[in-house]
């Protein structure tokens, strides 16, 4: 399977590779909010390990074209999370109350 690697993916692009990667619904993968792109992150953080551990006990099973995807897909994620969370700071974000006793 191979991943359409540009930093811009459609949605419904980014929901298939997803689906066919980790075996879920593209229901799921569909889930653009925070808990639903964290959902994914740990679940391609799962199968990364998974991955990584068959490669060092030199099983059979072992994939480097599926390893390569996870850490491509994983990244992609975490790189819309960072927009995600650049968008939302900008949109009426409020400074953080100062904690107790941090004015001395």
């Amino acid at each position: 399977m191979a991943l359409n690697r540009r930093k811009t993916r459609t949605a419904p692009v980014r929901c298939k590779e997803l689906a066919q990667l980790l075996g879920i619904r593209e229901a799921e993968a569909a889930d653009r909010s925070l808990s639903g792109r964290l959902k994914v992150v740990a679940k391609l953080k799962a199968a990364r390990r998974v991955e990584i551990a068959r490669g060092r006990s030199g099983s059979w099973l072992y994939d480097m074209n599926r390893h390569l995807n996870l850490c491509t897909m994983l990244r992609l994620e975490y790189e819309a999370l960072a927009e995600y969370f650049a968008e939302g700071a900008g949109e009426g974000s409020q400074p953080k109350p100062a904690r107790a006793g941090s004015h001395l």
